[in-house]
């Protein structure tokens, strides 16, 4: 009777640098979804979950306030892809800014930005760069995006010429700051659907300068 030959079995296939660090941002951003304000996120939690060993985690991710700083990217970038659509007048700018608000507001107010904002000032004692890696990185990935497309905005006529820069600064807070910090403190829920939509219009009035309707 013949013997059922076995299959090979060869070395599992290594992941390059990029795939780890995308499997340990999805890993921390897994945890931070579920712990939300009460976060408590540790590179031996991000290496459990990526199943991975700690030492392998710090092969790409020298620092836990890099980790942070990914984090926060990954979430940023979600909304900033919405100010990549073509825009070809006026009211496709105000649709694009909605659509980028949208996308921006629900990352902010959501677990995984607000539990790495928890993260950033309690640890700011221990790990003072976890703080400025979370404001890097939203800063880098949020602020100056959005800058970038009012200044495009501005050059086409579509809305009032002004500060960017200022303007964006202004946009993000009022789209999302205050929430986020009653958030953090667990006082508060995210906003419902209809009270985005109306900050949203807000918003729009403010920086297309639009009278209330």
């Amino acid at each position: 009777m013949n013997k059922t030959e076995r299959p090979k079995v060869g070395r599992p296939i290594s992941n390059t640098p990029e795939q780890l660090l995308d499997r340990l941002i999805q890993a921390a951003v897994d945890i931070l979804n579920e712990q939300a304000a009460d976060a408590d996120l540790s590179v031996a939690q991000v290496a459990q979950r990526a199943k991975v060993s700690k030492k392998t985690v710090y092969t790409v991710v020298p620092s836990k306030e890099q980790l942070i700083g990914h984090v926060i990217r990954h979430g940023a970038q979600v909304a900033t892809t919405m100010l990549e659509v073509p825009v070809a007048d006026t009211a496709g700018a105000r649709d694009v800014l909605a659509s980028f608000l949208n996308e921006w507001v629900s990352f902010a107010c959501g677990p995984q930005a607000v539990g790495a904002y928890v993260i950033a000032i309690r640890e700011r004692s221990r790990y003072p760069a976890i703080g400025e890696a979370y404001y890097r990185s939203r800063n880098e990935h949020g602020l100056q995006q959005l800058a970038a497309w009012l200044k495009r905005m501005q050059d086409k006529d579509f809305c009032p010429a002004g500060d960017a820069v200022m303007t964006a600064d202004l946009v993000l807070t009022m789209a999302s700051a205050e929430r986020q910090r009653v958030l953090a403190l667990g006082m508060d829920e995210p906003f419902t659907p209809e009270e985005q939509a109306r900050r949203i219009e807000a918003i729009q009035r403010f920086v297309f300068c639009e009278r209330s309707r």
